[in-house]
């Protein structure tokens, strides 16, 4: 039986008719499958009460159509947009504000909106135009409203060329609030931020991953992918020295605000090697033991950051959160030829009813 809400043709949520059970059931022995040689390390998966598996994301991205006399949000579905209004995955905030939007912004097909993303406190409306359209239907009603709804940043983003790509760096409009907002953790961040969407998961996997890795201040953590710092800020607080690596500029920019005695470089991971490498090697003239923790996309390690891993930085324990198990084994079997022990894998049920599983990789350097 489908939960209250959910749309039958929407895919969304795989797991959607599953019990937690059965669910956390399915999710391990796909994991078992795809990290067959480390099953004897695999532990359960971690997940949350069975009331906070529905109504938890925070944060969406969706698509939007006008269908000839109101505008629908959703999910593409090969060439067919599937609305999902009322979605029970989505908090029933998230659920309000894109009801909010939905029904006041200008009900015609010139009005050229491609995507709606609610971050958080932060929602962005993404138009497909160079120019800006009007803007008379922000009325103080609208915003007041927004405001009653915890939304602290409301903006327009031109990007004529939305599609694949939803967002570019120029042409961002704050119509209303403020351009940052306060995550659980304390941290700033930004409408364009990436953000685990369960804090309280993601902070057991940073706590696992603290332990595992006995920050103290004679330790200098490498931490790849880095995001706005919620990992650095972990290691800083432990008075160990970090160096942060992240492509987003903005969240480069909050990362900088959030830990500001880190060293943060922007680019991506494989092009700072070189720097990287510099301050990896004046690290251990000063004695200091060389950790690295790890975050990347679902494309795994860069080749270039694995060849510096086992060749030239031989951190002598590496955290490794993956959201795919598929390039998590590729990556394991290269550090596993190369000295590496995979001493833990825990996963973590990040998106619940979903077919999706994050999994935290601790490895030691033994030879």
């Amino acid at each position: 039986m489908l939960p209250i809400g959910c749309v039958e043709s929407c895919r969304g949520c795989k797991h959607r008719e599953y019990s937690a059970e059965e669910s956390l059931a399915q999710k391990l022995s796909f994991l078992n499958l795809k990290l067959e040689s480390w099953t004897n390390v695999l532990e359960p998966v971690r997940s949350v009460e069975k009331y906070k598996r529905w109504g938890y994301r925070s944060k969406t991205t969706l698509s939007a159509i006008f269908n000839d006399t109101s505008w629908e949000f959703g999910m593409w579905q090969r060439d067919i947009l599937i609305p999902i209004p009322g979605c029970p995955v989505h908090s029933p905030k998230v659920n309000r504000i894109l009801e909010l939007i939905r029904t006041s912004i200008p009900q015609k097909s010139n009005f050229a909106l491609a995507f709606v993303v609610i971050s958080g406190a932060q929602v962005v409306l993404v138009v497909k135009s160079k120019l800006m359209p009007e803007t008379s239907w922000i009325t103080n009603d609208f915003t007041a409203t927004l405001t009653d709804l915890g939304v602290e940043g409301f903006w327009i983003h031109l990007n004529p060329s939305a599609g694949r790509r939803i967002f570019e760096k120029i042409s961002w409009h704050l119509i209303c609030g403020i351009p940052r907002s306060i995550d659980i953790n304390g941290l700033r961040y930004g409408p364009a931020a990436f953000q685990q969407l369960i804090p309280e998961l993601y902070n057991q996997s940073l706590h696992e991953a603290f332990a595992f890795l006995d920050i103290t201040e004679k330790s200098s953590v490498v931490d790849l992918y880095c995001g706005t710092g919620n990992s650095m800020k972990k290691w800083i607080d432990s008075n160990a020295n970090v160096i942060g690596i992240e492509l987003s500029g903005e969240a480069i920019e909050c990362a900088k605000l959030n830990v500001p005695t880190a060293t943060i470089l922007r680019g991506a991971c494989r092009q700072r090697i070189p720097q990287v490498k510099s301050w990896v090697e004046n690290q251990r003239d000063m004695g200091q033991d060389v950790l690295l923790y790890a975050n990347p996309p679902r494309t795994g390690l860069e080749v270039e950051v694995l060849d510096w891993i086992v060749n030239d930085g031989r951190p002598s324990k590496i955290a490794y959160l993956s959201c795919s198990p598929g390039t998590l084994s590729k990556n394991l079997h290269t550090l596993s030829m190369n000295g590496y022990k995979v001493d833990r894998l825990i996963p973590f049920d990040f998106f619940p009813q979903t077919i999706h599983v994050e999994c935290l990789a601790l490895l030691t350097l033994e030879h």
